[in-house]
């Protein structure tokens, strides 16, 4: 019989040591591979009575609140995991089964946790006496130092009317904040609504046209908003529509996507049409996942959209390579840097000269990462990409991907040669400090001061509650992380963030993973300066 203890994913919540203490011989389950507790057998006939095993594993920090997973092990019979502090009190316990099945539990403060297995020894002369055999495992928790509270706790003034994962959100011009479609669990939604920074309240506004998740939400150049693509609960949309503020009225576009996506990006170039690109497309296996689409703004095609076909060479706007869990951005001039795939992890680091005159010349450059381990070694996708300077040349590359935990700093060298053409060398690709937990759906935003809010994720187990914030060492000239000392009210991967307009520097969080509880929150946090 055995008690293991996992985290999500344990090197980042917690301080583990290279090795597994072990007391009076028995080991932990993940370090001896194997039940560790005594001779017992799965079959009753050959059932003894096993020994007990004793572990106890002292870490150095865990933060508090943060999730931690217990995963007993034994061979039959009924069983209680119970917890208490050092002195001894019992402030918790769960019924457990043999399955060997993970439970959460996020410690504010020292635990001691207790897996006790009641069960009947057939070697014993009477088969009704019950037999007890016990792990003990101690997880230290170390409390952070007080700090400013950075979010706000009256969620009775900040939910929403509806809880929502796989949504999207943007500020608007005028301050407010639009939040669209998603999932609350059991239905695809095409409710819509608007937080006022002034009142911090929340107003329903009119529903989207169709129901979608997966989407894309971008503000235009004339203040209205664009919706492309996602996903209804049966089929990826082609659909698209814009809502307009003024009146809170969706119209649907002049004309739909030739393909149908979810979970692509859209840009807005510089001339102030938007770029389509990535993501799953199209209902047929012979859609071609490279071809791009521009949501024209103006001209004769205005409301609707040009399709950009991929063709061998490095022109035009198609995409070189399939894309998904990929960014799309915006950089110095008119260049959009692609990042990631998560299809293959290959995903190279491309920037694509936007030629707004005639967009069929559009000329694609590879970014030379021959001598880069920052990102050679760390295929990104599932990631984010923020811009750090007015120049727009350096971009933050955080988490995602195969290195969930590492960040990067790409600088883009200038261009060379003709106005529309970048180089391919010159750019430098610098290993950044690693985050204290592996992050992957989470969200970034560039902070008034200079530095890099990291809220929530996904870390392959859980979602997080913790937030990362960046400040750049003038010394080593590195971006290195510090854990913020409050954790969100919830923890959130696939939500979304959105910086407030009003000159405060507060960050807008909400929406959360749907997880197989199926339970969705509605509560908002905001993170305040």
């Amino acid at each position: 019989m055995t008690f293991e203890i996992l985290s999500s994913l344990k090197s980042h919540i917690i301080r583990w040591p290279r090795h597994l203490l072990m007391v009076g011989g028995i080991c932990l389950l993940v370090a001896c591979g194997g039940g560790g507790g005594g001779s017992g057998s799965s079959t009753t006939s050959s059932l003894v009575e096993p020994a007990p095993a004793i572990v106890n594993q002292s870490v150095g920090t865990i933060y508090p609140a943060d999730p931690v997973f217990l995963k007993p092990t034994f061979n039959t019979g009924t069983a209680v995991i119970t917890w208490s502090n050092l002195a001894g009190s019992v402030t918790g316990e769960i019924p457990v089964s043999a399955s060997g099945v993970l439970i959460q539990d996020n410690p504010s403060s020292t635990r001691k946790y207790t897996l006790t297995v009641t069960y009947q020894d057939p070697t014993k002369a009477y088969q009704s006496f019950l037999q007890k055999s016990s792990d003990v495992l101690t997880v230290t928790v170390t409390d952070l130092p007080t700090a400013p509270v950075y979010l706000d706790k009256s969620t009775n003034t900040l939910t929403q009317t509806t809880g929502r994962s796989d949504h999207a959100s943007v500020t608007l011009p005028d301050g407010r904040v639009l939040v669209s479609g998603g999932t609350d669990g059991t239905t695809v939604l095409k409710t819509s609504e608007v937080f006022d920074p002034s009142t911090e309240k929340w107003t329903t506004v009119a529903p989207m046209t169709s129901a979608r998740r997966g989407h894309t939400m971008t503000v235009l150049s004339n203040n209205k908003v664009l919706v492309t693509g996602g996903f209804d609960g049966k089929a990826a949309l082609a659909a698209a529509e814009v809502y307009d503020p003024s009146s809170n009225i969706w119209t649907a576009t002049l004309k739909p996507m030739a393909l149908t996506r979810r979970f692509h990006t859209a840009t807005e170039l510089p001339d102030g049409n938007v770029l389509i690109a990535g993501g799953v497309v199209g209902p047929l296996i012979t859609d071609d996942p490279r071809t791009t689409e521009v949501y024209m703004l103006s001209g004769s095609n205005a409301g609707g959209f040009d399709k950009h076909v991929y063709s061998a060479g490095s022109t035009g706007l198609a995409l070189r390579e399939a894309r998904q869990g990929h960014t799309a951005t915006l950089v110095s001039g008119d260049r959009v840097l692609f990042l990631g795939n998560s299809s293959n992890n290959s995903g190279e680091a491309k920037l694509l000269d936007y030629d707004s005159t005639t967009p069929g010349n559009s000329t694609w450059t590879t970014i030379n990462l021959s001598a880069s381990s920052a990102y050679t070694n760390c295929k990104r996708y599932n990631h984010t990409a923020t811009v750090l300077n007015v120049a727009k040349t350096e971009i933050f590359i955080i988490g995602g991907g195969t290195c969930p935990k590492t960040t990067a700093l790409l600088t883009l060298a200038a261009k060379s040669g003709t106005p529309s053409a970048s180089t391919t060398t010159g750019h430098t690709w610098d290993e950044m400090g690693a985050m204290t937990v592996n992050r992957s759906y989470h969200t970034a935003q560039l902070l008034q001061d200079g530095n890099v809010l990291v809220m929530g994720g996904y870390d392959s187990q859980v979602s997080l509650n913790s937030i990362d914030k960046f400040t750049l060492n003038s010394t080593t000239q590195s971006w290195e992380p510090t854990r913020d000392t409050k954790l969100m009210n919830v923890a959130r991967a696939m939500h979304t963030s959105s910086m407030l307009k009003n000159g405060s520097g507060s960050i807008v969080i909400l929406g959360t993973y749907f997880q197989s509880s199926g339970v969705i929150s509605n509560v908002v946090d905001i993170w305040r300066p």
